[in-house]
C-alpha cells in the first residue's frame, strides 16, 4: 500500500496564522498508513505585496510565493507541502541557494520560433513539448487563471528521473508570464544539460 504523506492537523490550523508573520516554523508530515514521518522547515518572509515561503524537507529547498490578502493561501500553501511530501514537486537540487547560470544579456537558448511558441503560449495556455537538442524535449504546460491575469506552469525534462518545477503568476502582464516562463525553460535545459566528464 502507499503511504500518503499529509500535514498534521495542528499544522494545518497554524499555517494561516503563519503566514502573517516572518520567521523559521517546523512542521511535521505524517503518513496516512503507519507511523511515518516528515519533518521540514518553514521560512516566511512577507513585503508588502508578496509572501515568499520556502520549505526545506529532505535536504531540497522549493519556494512558492502568495499574495497578501488572498483567501486560502493556507491552503494552496497545504497543497504545495503535501505535493512535495509525497513527490509530486521535485526539485532534485541540493539545499543550498540555486543560482541560475549566467547568461549574457539578450542570448538566449532557444531559437525565435521557440520564443514565439512561448509567448503564444503564456499568452492562450495549453501544452508544449519543445526540442531543444536533448535527449528527451521540454515539456511545457499552462493554465491560464479565470478570476484574474497570469498563468499556472508546470514544465519537466526527463522520463526515468524528471526534473520538474512548477509555478503561479497573478496579476502580471503576459510580457512579464512569458518572460518568467522562457527563463524557466532555459534555466530546465541548463540543468538537464549532461556536463563533461572530468578527465581521472
Amino acid at each position: 500500500m502507499n503511504n500518503q504523506f499529509t500535514l498534521s492537523d495542528n499544522s494545518l490550523r497554524m499555517l494561516a496564522a503563519q503566514l502573517e508573520l516572518n520567521g523559521k516554523f517546523r512542521h511535521t508530515c505524517r503518513s496516512a498508513y503507519g507511523q511515518q514521518q516528515i519533518e521540514l522547515i518553514m521560512q516566511v518572509e512577507r513585503d508588502l505585496e508578496r509572501t515568499n515561503v520556502t520549505i526545506t524537507m529532505g535536504g531540497e529547498k522549493h519556494s512558492i510565493s502568495v499574495i497578501n490578502g488572498e483567501s486560502h493561501n493556507d491552503q494552496l500553501l497545504a497543497d504545495f507541502i503535501d505535493a512535495i511530501a509525497n513527490g509530486r514537486v521535485d526539485s532534485a537540487e541540493p539545499a543550498r541557494p540555486r543560482v541560475l547560470l549566467h547568461m549574457p544579456e539578450g542570448e538566449s537558448l532557444l531559437d525565435t520560433e521557440q520564443q514565439e511558441a512561448i509567448k503564444g503560449l503564456a499568452r492562450r495556455g495549453g501544452f508544449l513539448a519543445l526540442d531543444v537538442g536533448l535527449e528527451n524535449p521540454i515539456n511545457v504546460s499552462v493554465h491560464r487563471t479565470v478570476n484574474t491575469s497570469g498563468i499556472c506552469a508546470i514544465l519537466s525534462v526527463g522520463v526515468r528521473r524528471p526534473r520538474t518545477c512548477c509555478w503561479t503568476i497573478r496579476r502580471e502582464s503576459d510580457a512579464y508570464c512569458a518572460r518568467r516562463l522562457q527563463e524557466s525553460v532555459e534555466h530546465l535545459i541548463n540543468i538537464a544539460t549532461p556536463k563533461p566528464a572530468r578527465a581521472a
